[in-house]
């Protein structure tokens, strides 16, 4: 729990929905699989917003995540990934300077965190940073 910097809250009711949020077990929402050596989530129990933990903790990831933002999430932060591995700057300088742009603090500053619309802001950001590089 130590490697956790900025812990946030455990979710006890639903942001899209209110309806309550459970643990669950990766086999119980994907068919079957396990995906981690710590498959334990948050789900919600009327509209199926869920949220993984940090390994060995009750801590979420980031914030329950309907399918949409779930979606959001994962197309858009490759252009992150690709700035700080191909755009000389440490993966911590990355989210400084997005965090700057996107006027959040270090800790808001979290893929985990984002809502669709800030997704595709930090996106369009990091792709045209890349962009303007020879």
């Amino acid at each position: 729990m130590a490697r956790v910097r900025d812990p946030i809250p455990v979710p006890t009711e639903c942001p899209y929905c209110s309806g309550q949020v459970s643990i669950m077990h990766h086999r119980d929402i994907y068919d079957g699989r396990v995906f981690s050596d710590w498959p334990w989530m948050y789900v919600c129990d009327h509209c199926g917003a869920r949220v993984g933990m940090h390994p060995f903790t009750n801590i979420p990831l980031g914030t329950l995540a309907d399918e949409a933002t779930r979606v959001a999430r994962k197309n858009c932060k490759p252009a992150f990934e690709r700035l700080w591995q191909r755009g000389g700057m440490s993966r911590s300088d990355a989210y400084a300077w997005l965090a700057g742009k996107l006027g959040l603090t270090a800790a808001q500053c979290h893929w985990g965190l984002f809502d669709i619309e800030t997704c595709h802001r930090a996106r369009d950001l990091c792709a045209g940073l890349m962009g303007a590089r020879p």
